[in-house]
């Protein structure tokens, strides 16, 4: 795994219009007022592309989108910077819902489901990916996010094994039986799991103590782990190094946790495009996740807000 970064693909199987409603005194069965913050297309792929434009890189957005919506996604994601490659289905892109409660500090998902995509459209897709990462010689490609019904594990192993044998760098932060098929496709230069996630890998627990020396143990089946931990940091293990970075955040502060291991991830590659040294990238990669959890909405951070934050960031053992 190199250092620095030029093209990058981000992949969302699964997209989704994010929601972002205010509402004080949120409570199950109430009759409430509530504000709408924002209504953006998102996804985690989605997020991870609009994150990097906001931070002053580039990334191309690719996957599949309902037909109905894919004119908006082009319009919306154009207009930030974020080109898109998607392939259109015939289902309706799935609304995810996130309720903010400014009195009780609560935020509240709702997640949909999502569309069914057939083989036809798998094999498009297929093409676009073998296109694109054809075309360039410093790609990289990110796979983020949930899987809809119709796409099984094993192809989202192939998606991965055909971009890895292409040439590009491998990027997946997926959960479940989408982040087992990825591991065992030995075609994964980087994996991005979570505490839970790592311990889905490992098939156990996992203690935030033990967690950089447990993620060890995949790297004879993937290259590196961004081992993200939430506000106690965040570790990039490799065969030749472990480092750790925190970014503190008072508890005031947090606004919408939603998507910050997304800011997190596009701290990564911007943070790789602007820094000679990985712990500079790990750096930019906790302040982007810092920012996140502070803004009201997905995505809602801005290169300033970043910058501000990666004198907080300190390391970690």
């Amino acid at each position: 795994m190199g250092t620095a970064l030029a093209s990058v693909l981000t992949v969302t199987l699964n997209p989704a219009i994010d929601k972002t409603l205010e509402a004080p005194g949120f409570h199950v069965g109430g009759h409430l007022r509530a504000q709408v913050k924002a209504v953006v297309p998102a996804g985690k792929g989605v997020n991870v592309a609009r994150g990097l434009a906001r931070l002053g890189g580039r990334a191309v957005a690719a996957g599949f989108i309902g037909r109905d919506e894919e004119g908006m996604f082009a319009e919306s994601l154009g207009a930030e910077g974020v080109q898109t490659v998607f392939v259109e289905v015939a289902g309706r892109t799935r609304t995810n819902t996130t309720v903010l409660d400014p009195v009780a500090h609560t935020t509240t998902h709702l997640r949909e489901p999502g569309f069914e995509v057939g083989r036809a459209e798998i094999e498009r897709l297929r093409a676009v990916l073998r296109d694109w990462v054809a075309a360039r010689a410093d790609a990289a490609v990110v796979f983020s996010g949930s899987l809809p019904t119709g796409i099984e594990p094993q192809d989202f192993a192939s998606l991965i094994a055909l971009c890895s044998e292409r040439g590009a760098e491998v990027i997946v932060d997926a959960n479940g039986p989408a982040l087992q098929a990825a591991v065992e496709s030995g075609a994964v230069d980087t994996l991005k799991p979570n505490l839970e996630e790592l311990g889905e890998c490992l098939g156990r627990s996992v203690e935030v103590g033990e967690a950089a020396v447990a993620a060890r143990r995949l790297l004879d089946r993937v290259g590196a782990v961004l081992l993200t931990l939430g506000a106690d940091g965040a570790f990039l293990v490799r065969p030749d190094l472990a480092l750790g970075r925190r970014c503190r955040v008072p508890d005031a502060g947090v606004r919408n946790t939603v998507g910050c291991g997304d800011a997190f991830l596009a701290g990564w590659l911007r943070g790789r495009q602007v820094c000679a040294d990985p712990a500079g990238a790990l750096s930019w990669a906790v302040a982007a996740g810092a920012a996140s959890a502070m803004a009201e909405t997905t995505v809602g951070y801005t290169l300033a807000d970043v910058q501000a934050l990666l004198p907080r960031c300190e390391p970690i053992t």
